[in-house]
């Protein structure tokens, strides 16, 4: 059985997304760094970190855009290290066990 991310960067429950929100500076900036290195958008790394989460989850995308839809499946072209991921993790606002 797999765990399926659904809405993947929707934070909250009703609040929106965390891409580009205000109130994410610190994700959003190293989501920023990490895209420049790799050449990708924001949205793929954001996909790459759901896809190497140690669940195995898969990701379902959704958009009404195809260029959208192929910006995030660019995230097959990106290989996060385990510190990047952790970076990400903890860019997010969470604290290591």
């Amino acid at each position: 059985m797999s765990i399926q991310a659904w809405s993947p960067f929707q934070y909250g429950f009703f609040e929106g997304v965390f891409l580009d929100n205000p109130k994410f500076p610190a994700l959003n900036a190293k989501l920023g760094q990490l895209a420049s290195k790799y050449g990708v958008e924001p949205s793929a790394i954001a996909v790459a970190w759901i896809l190497r989460h140690p669940a195995g989850f898969q990701v379902l995308l959704g958009s009404m855009t195809p260029e959208r839809i192929g910006q995030m499946a660019a995230s097959g072209d990106v290989n996060l290290s385990a510190q990047e991921w952790y970076d990400l993790y903890t860019a997010a606002g969470n604290d290591l066990p």
